[in-house]
């Protein structure tokens, strides 16, 4: 749908705050197993071919704002990327490269079962310098996917650090 504006049908001071549970559940497990998430809300998801996605740096990603400073992408991964939760970056970027802070921990449906992975990466300069583009990246459980046939997908959060940077970017 080219230029199709979903913010112009939502109501006035609706703002698209996710819970990590809801980000698993309705959103990237839908995907993976070729379901539609809520049809009203799929366009402030955009897909994008991970190698695309790290590539660039994050302020030529965004576009549309949803909520406050918050971006929400699709990307497709391929063998390259699988696995791949430390340090992210391709030759083609001489910008900067994501790297992860901290560890991988479970999201928990609501009867306690592990449904999903979410690690925090973080988007890096030069050689250690850090600004203020943050991503938080999930991943399903099981390995659905996590052959050549069929696609596999990450969901990402990326936001800006600084409450007043996003305005930048708009």
């Amino acid at each position: 749908m080219a230029g199709y504006d979903v913010m112009t049908e939502l109501p006035p001071g609706y703002r698209f705050v996710p819970t990590d549970v809801e980000l698993v559940q309705h959103y990237l497990a839908k995907k993976v197993h070729y379901q539609r998430p809520v049809p009203s809300l799929a366009p402030l998801v955009e897909d994008i071919h991970a190698r695309e996605f790290y590539s660039k740096s994050p302020d030529t990603l965004v576009k549309n704002i949803c909520g406050e400073g918050e971006w929400y992408f699709f990307i497709h991964q391929d063998q390259y990327f699988r696995g791949n939760i430390g340090k992210i970056r391709i030759d083609g970027n001489k910008i900067g490269f994501w790297q992860c802070f901290g560890k991988e921990f479970p999201i928990y449906n609501l009867e306690g079962d592990v449904i999903g992975f979410k690690v925090n990466l973080k988007y890096c300069t030069g050689s250690t310098k850090i600004n203020n583009w943050t991503m938080e990246k999930y991943r399903l459980t099981c390995e659905c996917g996590a052959n050549d046939e069929i696609e596999e997908w990450v969901l990402g959060r990326l936001i800006i650090g600084k409450k007043n940077d996003y305005n930048n970017y708009l």
